[in-house]
Formats: structure tokens, sequence, C-alpha cells
């Protein structure tokens, strides 16, 4: 039997249409995860880069 040309193209639509839903979904993950990420590094360097155990340490910036 010979394969129909359409299924090939259906193939490929499919294809594209999984690729583009998965960067969507890595494109909200990384946009939703960015602020608690930066806190998190921000909060860390803020302790590390204190000046003296007894300073108090400055407050992070707000967005």
């Amino acid at each position: 039997m010979r394969k129909d040309s359409r299924s090939r193209g259906q193939a490929v639509l499919e294809y594209i249409l999984m690729v583009v839903m998965l960067a969507v979904t890595v494109a909200v993950i990384i946009r939703n995860s960015n602020l608690k990420i930066y806190n998190f590094w921000t909060g860390l360097a803020r302790q590390v880069a204190s000046p003296c155990a007894s300073c108090s340490k400055p407050d992070a910036p707000e967005f």
C-alpha cells in the first residue's frame, strides 16, 4: 500500500503544534518562577554580603 501524502503533512503539523505548546509551557513556567528565584538569590546575597553580624540587612527591592 502506498502512504497518503496527507498523513505525512498531518504528522509535520502535529509536530509543529507540539513544539509550540512545549515552548509556551516553558515560557509560562519561567515567567512565573522568575521572581521567586530572584528573591531567593537576592536574600542569599544579602546574608552573605552583610558588613557585620549585628548590622541590619537592607530591604529587598520592590517590584
